[in-house]
């Protein structure tokens, strides 16, 4: 993620915030790049100014980082031989806390001429301003990024550049799209300082109504120390490194953005507009069924307050790199680090360990609660290409003996790093990883009911799932299951379940050992416990459908090795559950806030039962469109209820689909009904078609756990939210990190 709008305030200011501190805070925030603003003391206006600040990012920044220039009256001859090496030009248009302001026109103009076309000017441009900047930049055919969009009319002018053809692009900070006028109660006067200054609901909303017309999203991290804040002249701005992304993706979760949006403000916008370089295999993973409580001041900035909430990260000052040196820098020694952001944490008060050589080792600190967020770096060779660290570095990589080795995390573990070591590859290339405490209680256990099933675990699987998937889509080798054999037993048909752990056991490097009762021994009256014991000498992990409810957890009191539930009548479907949040959090970005509503048939659909189950762990809202016969069975109805998940009953696709985020599509099961004639009495009556969707959102996605029949007609297929093969594909991954899961592998 790209921040291309953070003041840092060094040099002359590092009680208010340095490189070290500040970039700290961004990558508490999961941002790995930041661009720095020219406001400092001195101001970065020249080449020596330009090499005093880079000298002191070099040496303290934990992030990597770009230098901006700043405008000024004097200065538009001299920045030519420079501005490759800067972030951009900056020109401050109205009043701030700087000293660079320019009011003449006539010197924005002559910046707009020397300033090489190819390279980006950003300025600090308010109300009129905007349109007078908009201007200057179409006199000489050139474009320009406006900062911090805070006004209705100034989003509105810049919508209408864009509409006319004008070359310019535009951020919105959080405060801006997340605060207003209505907090100034709350902030108070002095704290709520800032420019430019908070607008009232209407611009606010007005900013979230031509979301279309924003390039980036900015935190404009501007520290002051609440000392300062509390004087008797306030200086303007906010500490927000830390905060953005969380508040992003609340606004997620709430249906207002998207995780596409934010990607594209936060990371792919920026890299176009800014040329910034690729970071390759740099990336911050995200929890996003996570809450949190906000802490009273930030952990990482010096501002120590904040309008938002705070959260933690940690590697060692001088990491980060110049981006614009990319081209001669040599390769540097640094860790892979967890960053308290968005993803899943250790408990409260328990103490992070670090694994690192005594003289960057510091003290063991206590996690808050919070979130977590994972990013990981790779090298950087003399040429400026990162790569792959070579496979000499990574068999020295720190890996310890058993005992130590479960500290040594890669998806699951927020809480341990494991350095120094060079920039490395994402963490899918190391040795392989030892289980997380978190799934500690899976290994070589049974699997048979979505209930043994904590949000912790899942989360966890669904990282090591899509990381996994990461690694079959870049058609990688996987070989961490070599030498272990899994037992397929299918007393009933299976197309995806059956395949899908096939091919997830031949993708880890393991074999499959099939059975079939048709050619077995059950056919001379063997038992399903001797059936089970005896696959047990054979294989590691057993595989087991069944068309009895309860007859695989009877079987599992048998058997020595673990068996995995891939059915049971009309019970459970456990992994089935499993890969079905897995699609929604990969379709949708989260679980919770969603109105999930399942139809067809919730009598014998054991996918519905373990997914209803799986559900309440989650603020979701769930609707049922069924015939009266084939209702939710009442069990796992009041099993909801008791878990204050809102249910409701429809009688029609058509009567439920409006607020509906997922449409859970099922079969009505033939083989389950006592006659013909009873089935023939229910099938048909939910048929979704092409016409039916045009009443649903536009981010809804269809799923079906298949096969199906006719209740979804195939020109449906075509839809881009039909995500029922996705889904059906992510069954392969979601059973990969359960197999290396049950099996110690992960």
């Amino acid at each position: 993620m790209i921040d291309v709008h953070v003041h840092l305030r060094e040099p002359g200011a590092t009680h208010k915030e340095d490189f070290a501190s500040g970039t700290a805070a961004a990558l508490a925030g999961g941002i790995t790049l930041v661009c720095a603003m020219p406001n400092t003391s001195p101001a970065v206006v020249d080449a020596s100014s330009f090499a005093l600040t880079q000298k002191v990012a070099e040496a303290g920044a934990r992030c990597d980082f770009a230098l901006y220039l700043g405008a000024s009256s004097d200065n538009a001859g001299s920045l030519g031989p420079m501005a490759g090496t800067a972030a951009g030009l900056k020109m401050y248009l109205n009043d701030t806390f700087s000293d660079l302001k320019m009011d003449n026109v006539s010197l924005w103009m002559e910046h707009f001429e020397k300033w090489p076309k190819h390279l980006p000017i950003v300025a600090h441009a308010e109300k009129q301003t905007v349109a007078a900047v908009l201007l200057v930049a179409q006199l000489y055919h050139r474009p320009v990024h406006v900062c911090h969009v805070a006004r209705k009319e100034e989003i509105l002018i810049i919508k209408a550049a864009k509409q006319k053809g004008i070359e310019v692009t535009c951020e919105v900070a959080p405060h801006h799209l997340f605060l207003c006028q209505d907090d100034l109660g709350r902030l108070g006067e002095d704290r709520s300082q800032v420019r430019p200054m908070l607008g009232t609901r209407e611009d606010m909303e007005a900013l979230w109504e031509n979301l279309d017309t924003i390039d980036c999203f900015a935190t404009d991290h501007a520290p002051h120390t609440l000392e300062e804040k509390l004087g008797k002249n306030p200086p303007p701005g906010f500490p927000g490194l830390e905060t953005m992304l969380p508040l992003l993706l609340t606004a997620v979760s709430e249906g207002r953005l998207t995780v596409e949006d934010i990607v594209k403000r936060l990371y792919e916008n920026p890299q176009r507009i800014f040329g910034l370089p690729v970071q390759e295999d740099t990336y911050v993973e995200v929890d996003l069924e996570q809450e949190w409580l906000v802490p009273t001041h930030m952990a990482f900035s010096k501002s120590q307050w904040t309008p938002f909430e705070g959260m933690r990260v940690l590697v060692p000052p001088g990491y980060g790199q110049d981006v614009r040196k990319w081209h001669s820098a040599p390769a540097k020694e640094v860790l892979k680090c967890w960053s308290p952001c968005v993803a899943d944490l250790p408990v409260r008060g328990e103490q992070v360990l670090w694994e690192m050589d005594d003289s960057t080792c510091p003290p063991a600190f206590t996690v808050p609660q919070t979130l977590v967020c994972q990013v990981i770096y790779r090298g950087v060779d003399g040429s400026g290409n990162r790569e792959a660290a070579s496979e000499d570095l990574r068999e020295k990589a720190v890996v310890k003996k058993a005992a130590e080795a479960d500290l040594a995390m890669i998806q699951d573990g927020p809480l341990y790093l494991a350095g120094p070591l060079p920039r490395q590859t994402s963490p899918q290339s190391l040795p392989h990883p030892q289980t997380s405490p978190l799934l500690h209680p899976l290994v070589g256990q049974h699997v048979l009911s979505a209930k043994q099933f904590t949000k912790g675990q899942m989360s966890h699987l669904f990282n090591i799932a899509h990381n996994l998937r990461m690694l079959v889509q870049k058609e990688r080798s996987i070989e961490i299951l070599k030498g272990k054999v899994m037992a397929s037993m299918f007393y009933e048909v299976s197309t995806r379940t059956s395949s899908s752990f096939a091919a997830a056991m031949f993708r880890l490097g393991g074999s499959v050992l099939s059975f079939s009762e048709a050619t077995s021994s059950c056919q001379k009256g063997e038992s399903l416990a001797d059936s089970v014991q005896t696959m047990s000498c054979y294989a590691d992990v057993l595989v087991l459908r069944h068309p009895q409810p309860g007859a695989v957890e009877l079987a599992a009191k048998h058997c020595r090795k673990p068996v995995i539930n891939a059915g049971d009548g009309v019970g459970e479907h456990p992994t089935q559950a499993l890969l079905d949040i897995f699609t929604i959090r990969e379709e949708l970005g989260t679980v919770n806030g969603m109105t999930i509503t399942m139809v067809g048939d919730l009598k014998h659909g054991r996918t519905v039962h373990s997914l209803a189950r799986l559900l309440t762990l989650y603020r979701v809202s769930l609707r049922y469109v069924t015939p009266r016969n084939l209702r939710m069975p009442s069990d796992i109805f009041h099993f909801v209820a008791s878990k204050g998940i809102k249910q409701e009953e429809f009688e029609n696709i058509e009567e439920a689909l409006p607020d509906t985020d997922v449409l859970y599509m099922t079969r009505i099961q033939k083989e389950r009904f006592a006659s013909v004639q009873e089935y023939e009495a229910c099938f048909g009556q939910f048929i979704l078609t092409p016409h039916i969707m045009t009443r649903a959102k536009k981010k809804m996605v269809v799923m079906h756990p298949l096969p199906r029949v006719n209740e979804i007609s195939v020109e449906v297929d075509s839809d881009p939210r039909a995500a029922y093969f996705r889904q059906a594909e992510n069954g392969m991954y979601i059973r990969m990190a359960l197999l290396a899961t049950v099996l110690g592998r992960y």
